[in-house]
Formats: structure tokens, sequence, C-alpha cells
């Protein structure tokens, strides 16, 4: 299947807020794990009404890990805290109007995340009690990012917000004027030294902002297609180079402070690289995982998932773990790219939101698109 039509079978089209898909494709049928990477622990569903037939949910929650309590939001049940070492057992939950519609940063005892009502949320992690709320008035916001007693999130209409951190007080709001084309259901989540605030934007540029009052100091643009240019990608410091792709374009490997290309490879994305050593990890909007070598763009290897957009990857020891928006999570040998093993999620509920992993238990957290929380161990 070709770049385009993994376009739409991702299915998360802004200008028609329709979710589209394609016929179901199996590339690796037949494949069977010669030792399984993933053992499933137990499951937990937070849908309470009965699915529709055909209908695709979309979750953009990831999970994250606070002490001896996971949590993560859904749609339909708001933020939900649990034990995962009692089987999931529920701690607390937070009803949101439309559910959570970003990922979650965990800072300290806070929770912060975006909520489909049209504000962002600072909620303690212990009690479930919401701290304070921001109205942005749009319901899809990045991910947030936190420093210097700030926070800083992108929403899906181009505008920028520095919060106070303490209080959840407005700093400044950049807004960018955008011509309304199509564009893909996402928001670049911000980078932030303190003195300069760097995000994506759906126009297909890289802006960088003063941190202290949000006037825009650059701009670079990154993707010339007439559509589905969006920089959706969060920008990856490492060194003194940035990376980031826009989402049917090109990654980039930018100089900072100038933005000056160093190399280019033909693979858009709308998730950040991972890196590790001299290697960085994407998954690509083409359905593509790749393995790049990140001073020269080399590719080193590639490993096409059966259908969907790959997730942001989550790399352990030996194992690189992605989901597909589709079906499927992936385990991959870090090395060789090989197929070390597939778990079936079931057909269209696949993962929107990224993965999260807890390095001390060697344990995975997923969030599927019908809503349900799966725990795996991780071999």
């Amino acid at each position: 299947m070709n770049g385009k039509g993994r376009l739409l079978a991702q299915g998360l089209i802004a200008c028609t807020s329709l979710l589209v898909s394609c016929a179901s494709t199996d590339l690796h049928h037949g494949f069977r794990a010669e030792k399984p990477v993933f053992k499933r622990e137990w499951s937990l569903s937070t849908r309470n009404r009965m699915t529709e037939a055909g209908e695709r949910g979309v979750e953009q929650s990831n999970a994250v890990v606070w002490e001896n309590t996971l949590i993560f939001g859904t749609t339909e049940a708001g933020l939900v805290a649990l034990y995962p070492e009692l089987g999931g057992a529920i701690r607390w939950v937070l009803p949101v109007t439309g559910g959570v519609a970003s990922e979650i940063t965990l800072h300290g005892p806070m929770v912060y995340f975006g909520g489909s009502d049209g504000y962002l949320y600072c909620v303690n992690a212990e009690t479930g009690r919401v701290t304070w709320r921001y109205e942005t008035k749009n319901p899809k916001l990045s991910k947030p990012t936190l420093l210097g007693g700030r926070l800083y999130v992108t929403s899906t209409d181009d505008v920028i917000h520095a919060v106070e951190l303490a209080t959840g007080r407005g700093l400044w709001a950049y807004r960018r004027k955008t011509a309304g084309s199509s564009t893909v259901h996402g928001a670049s989540q911000p980078w932030t030294d303190g003195k300069e605030v760097v995000s994506g934007m759906s126009d297909g540029y890289l802006v960088t902002l003063d941190a202290q009052d949000g006037r825009l100091k650059s701009e670079r643009r990154l993707s010339t297609r007439a559509k589905f240019a969006d920089v959706d990608a969060s920008p990856v410091l490492d060194g003194e180079v940035f990376y980031v792709g826009s989402y049917d374009g090109e990654l980039h490997a930018l100089k900072k402070g100038s933005l000056e290309t160093l190399w280019k490879i033909d693979s858009g994305a709308s998730r950040s690289v991972v890196i590790e050593g001299d290697i960085l990890y994407l998954g690509s909007s083409d359905g593509w995982v790749r393995a790049i070598d990140k001073l020269s763009g080399k590719v080193l290897w590639k490993f096409e998932i059966d259908d969907g957009v790959p997730s942001e990857p989550i790399l352990t020891e030996r194992w690189v773990l992605v989901g597909s928006t589709h079906q499927y999570l992936y385990a991959l040998d870090k090395k060789t790219g090989q197929l070390a093993d597939r778990w079936n999620a079931g057909y269209q509920s696949g993962f929107s939101g990224n993965l999260a992993y807890d390095r001390s238990q060697k344990r995975l957290y997923v969030v599927s698109g019908a809503a349900n929380l799966y725990s795996f161990s991780v071999r």
C-alpha cells in the first residue's frame, strides 16, 4: 500500500472529521513467533455502551506510571487511575465531558492533559481532584511540555499556549494564521529550553518563539505539499541537531539556531523520533518503521507494518515496540528490524495513542481504539 492509501487508512483527517479506512492487509500472514515477546497479563474495558457495526474508536491518550498507580484516559471514561499490581483495580476516576483528547504528561504528583471540553487540566495524581483548568477553546491539544514553572501546549488550530504551572493562568498565546486546507488531526508537542519554544504548525512550518512573551523569532518551512503538510511531530533535540518531520513529507535533521538542513530523507511522520546512541528510530506515516543513522540519514533497516500507521517506538534492551493504528502490536529486533512477535488487538482496534513502558517492571501498557487497556509483560 502506498503512502496516500495509508493516510486514508489512518482516518484522522480533520477537514472531514470522518474516520476512513481501507481493506485490511496482512503482509505477514502465517507468522508465528519462535518465542513470544508479549505476555498478556490483564485487560480492562472502559467502554460502557455497545459499539455499532463498523465503528472504529480513536483513543489518543497514553498511560503514565506514578508510584504504584497507572493513570490513563479515554474518550468515554475520562481520566482513570488504577493499581496495576492488583490486576487493574480502580483507584479513582475523573469524568471529563467528551473524555481525554490528548497525551498525558506526568510531573511530580500532577497530571496534565487536554480534555474534549476545550480545557487543559492539572489533576492531582493521588486524589484525582482538579487543581486548575485553563480554557483553550480547542478540544484537541498536543502533549503538554513543562519547564521552569511553565507549561506549553499546541492546539490543532495552530495556537501555542504558555500557562503558569502553579496557577493555570495564561501567560501568552501565539496564534498562527493558516489556510483552511486538508490537515491531519494532530498537534506538535512544543520543545523548549526556557529561552525559546519550538513547535510545528499545520501549514508545514516549524516556528521558534521567545519563551517569555511568545514573540515569533523565526520560522522554517519543512513541507511544500498541497495536502497533509502538517508538522505534527514534536521536534527532538540531540546535541545541536533537531530531528523533525512533516506528515506526508520528509524527516529533517536541522542545525539548532539557524535550522539549516543537514540532511533529509523521504520519510514523513506525525510521530517523534526516538534516539539511542547514534541511531534514531521512526514510525513513518507511510507504514514503515525505520532505523536511521542520525549523523548521515542512512536507513539501516526498515519494517513494513500490515496496515495503518505505527506509533512512536518504545526501545527496550533488545526490542523496538510499536503499535499500529489499525490492528497489531509489534516487537522488532532492534539490530535487524526482523519481526519477533505480533499481537492482534482486533480488526480496526489498533493504537492511535503512544505506548507506555515501565522499565523497572518490564511491563507494557497500551490503550486500544476499542477503549481497552492492556497490560503485557515483555520478554
